[in-house]
């Protein structure tokens, strides 16, 4: 269920972006030539979604997450406790993971 739920929101982040790809030179008179692409929020409900998954029981997910939202940066800034607490995971490429999404988060 989670599978999908992802799968959706990544859809729908695909389609926001593709219908803001104009060029600001391109928009006729009047535009607002730097207004943010995107639903607001979306990133946070994909940060939740990965949030949870570092919590899984399978490191290939753990680990998958962490990286996720290392990609995600800033916007994934309210996994930072999640992160936190993975940095001490038994498994050592999920806690090096979770170390480099907490930098690429604080950049």
């Amino acid at each position: 269920m989670r599978c999908c739920r992802r799968l959706w929101l990544s859809l729908l982040l695909s389609a926001a972006v593709g219908a803001g790809c104009s060029k600001p030179s391109q928009r006729g008179p009047g535009s607002m030539g730097n207004r943010p692409k995107g639903p607001q929020g979306f990133g946070n409900m994909m940060a939740k979604e990965w949030t949870k998954d570092l919590g899984d029981k399978s490191p290939e997910k753990r680990l998958r997450a962490a990286n996720e939202l290392a990609n995600m940066g800033k916007a994934a800034s309210s996994a930072l406790p999640a992160l936190e607490r993975a940095t001490k995971d038994k498994d050592p490429k999920v806690s090096a993971a979770a170390k480099q999404a907490i930098t690429a988060i604080r950049k």
